[in-house]
C-alpha cells in the first residue's frame, strides 16, 4: 500500500522518487538515531547527514502497515483505515518532499513539511470519495487531536500547520474540477516555499 500511496501522490503532482521501501527503518533503528528518551510516535522521517551524504529513514508503527496491507485499493484504506492512511500517507508525503527539495537544492522547512502532509492526507480522500470533503476536511483540521507528549515548540508547530492546511484545503472546494484542482495542486507543489506560506497565510489570516 506504500507504493500505491506514493505513486497516487506522484502522479497528483507530476513527480517521481525513489521507492520508499528501500528507506524503511524499524523501530529499533529510530532509537538508534533519536536516542531511548524519544516520545512514542506512529511515524518518523530522519535525515542525517554524514561523510558520504544524508541518510534518510521512514518509520512507519508495523500494526497500521499491517492494517493497510490488508486492502487492495487506496479508496478501501481511506473508508476503513482512515488513521492508518493518514499516517502512512504523512510519512510518503515527508519522504517525497524532502527528496524533491534536495533534487531542487532549495530548503524545506519542518513546518512546510507538516502543512504538505495534511495537504495531501486531504486531497486523497477527496479524491476518491469527493461527496466526503466536508468529512475529510472535519476529521483532518476540526476533530484531531495531537499526540501527547509533544514539545511546546511542536504543539505550536502543529496547531500552525492545521490552520495553514485547513484553509488552504478549505479554498480547494472552489475549483470546478478535477483538471482544475489538479493543476492548482502542481503549481502549488513548485511554488517556492515563501510562496506556498505566504499564500497559505493570506488565506489564513
Amino acid at each position: 500500500m506504500l507504493t500505491t500511496i506514493q505513486a497516487q501522490l506522484e502522479a497528483i503532482y507530476r513527480i517521481a522518487a525513489p521507492d520508499i521501501r528501500q528507506f524503511l527503518i524499524d523501530a529499533e533503528q529510530i532509537t538508534e538515531v533519536l536516542g531511548e528518551e524519544i516520545r512514542p510516535s506512529d511515524e518518523w522521517v530522519v535525515v542525517r547527514e554524514g561523510p558520504e551524504g544524508v541518510d534518510v529513514g521512514v518509520y512507519i508503527a508495523p500494526h497500521f502497515l499491517e492494517r493497510l496491507n490488508a486492502h487492495d485499493h487506496p479508496a478501501d484504506a481511506i473508508g476503513s483505515a482512515f488513521r492508518a492512511f493518514c499516517t502512512a500517507t504523512e510519512g510518503v508525503s515527508h519522504f517525497m518532499m524532502l527528496f524533491d527539495r534536495a533534487c531542487r537544492q532549495e530548503p524545506v522547512s519542518m513546518l512546510e513539511l507538516e502543512v504538505q502532509a495534511e495537504v495531501d492526507k486531504f486531497v486523497c480522500a477527496r479524491l476518491h470519495y469527493p461527496e466526503r470533503q466536508t468529512e475529510w476536511w472535519t476529521r483532518l483540521f476540526r476533530d484531531a487531536r495531537l499526540a501527547d507528549g509533544l514539545s511546546e515548540e511542536e504543539l505550536d508547530r502543529y496547531k500552525e500547520a492545521a490552520r495553514l492546511a485547513g484553509a488552504f484545503c478549505s479554498s480547494l472546494s472552489e475549483t470546478p474540477h478535477t483538471g482544475a484542482l489538479l493543476e492548482l495542486l502542481r503549481q502549488f507543489w513548485r511554488d517556492s516555499g515563501a510562496q506556498r506560506m505566504e499564500r497559505m497565510r493570506r488565506l489564513a489570516a
